[in-house]
């Protein structure tokens, strides 16, 4: 029996050797000598076999992302919101496809019905409707008032396209300050006067009641034949660009605008108007992310309220306009780049999207591919209808929807709007 009890003691003492062995080579790999897998392989193991239990331990939960202030109202308010009102939330119209007229220049009980029986989102006015400082200011506060007390009480974006130069529907009509086109400025490289006209234009249409302004381009101008970016754009050059559209977009919302950056994912390469074609471009995503993508992403650094896709098509991308693109609006501008802001098409009125859609097909593939808002469609009833009826066919689930004015809500409550 003893000679048993004295052959253990070489084996004890072996196993614990190799125990300590494999402690030892757990946080010190680098000195494991050569020829030792085993030893490296139990090392690795070990942390696993360590419960004494046998069971494998439950992997770590990752942590909930905190939500600000302003995203859990948004969803206080989301949460009592009806289907129809949300639906509504979504669209950014013109005021003379709301009121079904030729011309709006004043608000009285006809808006006020108007509104009362489609709660829209935001409204863009162009200078045709501005007659004076004081007609656009009671225009636009009349307007909020009845938003404020129709439906779910959510006040409106009054927009406007306030660029400078031959871009300037406040500017051109009313007696605000006027800028040349944005490719004098490009040509000056400065930021810091970037800087400072999306602040004075930001006193300047805020003052009217003005809360988004549909600038600053952020295209590239890679064909000078481009009829739609022209001297709209401040230039060719990605660091230059990034540096003029990032001051802008910070001159703009310090003062109290939401920005538009446009028109995504970069329009500057084709030599056409997606105003009035089917504008296309043969640029690669590698080209598109070494280049165009980079005044976009300057913008949206310092949180662009709004992004709009443009209705270019980007052949090497998608074979549909980028603005019902899935891959151009939730994969890239979504999942790739990161952005959690508005995302909002190109006017939908526009010919190079009627003249190859339906009203209905465009606004629901829009929504699909992850747009947040509609831009001027042609009709809001038929906009409506559609997304209703897709809701209930399930071809757009009502979380979808739900997605998109939780950030409607949330840009609202940032910038004040319904406080």
């Amino acid at each position: 029996m003893k000679k048993r009890y004295l052959m253990l003691i070489p084996v004890a003492a072996c196993v614990i050797a190799c125990a300590a062995a494999v402690g030892y080579i757990r946080f010190h790999p680098e000195q494991a000598p050569e020829g030792t897998p085993f030893l490296l392989e139990q090392a690795q193991a070990q942390p696993q076999q360590e419960s004494g239990s046998g069971e494998q331990p439950e992997p770590q939960q990752e942590s909930e992302p905190q939500l600000s202030a302003e995203q859990k109202r948004a969803q206080e308010i989301l949460d009592g919101m009806t289907l129809d009102q949300k639906i509504y939330q979504m669209m950014f119209v013109r005021p003379e496809t709301l009121m079904h007229v030729r011309r709006v220049q004043r608000a009285g009980e006809a808006t006020q019905r108007a509104i009362e029986e489609r709660p829209v989102g935001g409204i863009l006015y162009s200078s045709d409707n501005f007659r004076s400082t004081s007609q656009t200011s009671e225009m636009l506060s009349s307007t909020q008032d009845y938003a404020r007390q129709a439906g779910a009480k959510i006040p409106l974006f009054t927009g406007v396209e306030e660029e400078g130069g031959s871009a300037a529907g406040v500017a051109s009509r009313l007696n605000t300050t006027a800028f040349e086109d944005m490719a004098e400025y490009g040509e000056q490289n400065d930021p810091q006067q970037a800087y400072e006209i999306g602040k004075t234009i930001a006193a300047d249409i805020s003052g009217l009641g003005f809360n988004v302004d549909f600038a600053p381009v952020a295209d590239l101008l890679l064909n000078e034949n481009n009829r739609e970016i022209g001297a709209r754009s401040f230039g060719s050059d990605p660091a230059a660009v990034s540096a003029m559209v990032e001051n802008e977009v910070k001159g703009l919302q310090e003062n109290g605008v939401m920005s538009v950056l446009k028109h995504f994912p970069g329009t500057g390469s084709t030599n056409s108007s997606s105003h009035d074609d089917a504008a296309q471009t043969g640029r690669r995503l590698e080209q598109l992310r070494t280049h165009d993508l980079k005044p976009f992403q300057a913008g949206m650094a310092q949180n662009a309220a709004f992004v709009l896709v443009s209705h270019m098509t980007a052949a090497e991308v998608d074979s549909v306009p980028c603005s019902l693109s899935k891959k151009v609006v939730t994969d890239l501008l979504r999942d790739e780049l990161g952005y959690n802001g508005i995302a909002i098409t190109d006017s939908l009125d526009l010919r190079s999207i009627t003249r190859a859609y339906s009203n209905d097909d465009a606004v629901v593939q829009a929504v699909a591919a992850g747009e947040d808002m509609l831009l001027c469609p042609p009709s809001i009833e038929e906009a409506y209808d559609a997304l209703t009826a897709a809701v209930a066919d399930g071809t757009i689930p009502e979380s979808r929807i739900d997605e998109s004015v939780l950030r409607i809500l949330t840009a609202k409550l940032q910038y004040g709007l319904m406080n």
